[in-house]
């Protein structure tokens, strides 16, 4: 009875507690990524991908628009 004890004492329980340790830090870093702000930076890249593709399907109204009145 007390090997079992000495056992769960010195390596059962600290590996416990480690494991749980670990499980919320991964668990508070996704939940800190999914609540994320996003940097100036990736909002104007953002911006300007959505702008380019604006620009292209104007473009390409005004070609087939051109087109209609050949």
């Amino acid at each position: 009875m007390t090997e079992v004890l000495v056992v769960l004492v010195g390596w059962a329980i600290p590996a416990a507690v480690f494991f749980f340790v670990v499980y919320w830090v991964v668990r508070l870093a996704i939940r800190h990524e999914r609540r994320r702000v996003p940097t100036l930076h990736e909002r104007v890249t953002a911006e300007r991908a959505a702008q380019r593709l604006e620009w292209a399907k104007r473009e390409a109204r005004w070609r087939d628009a051109e087109r209609d009145e050949l």
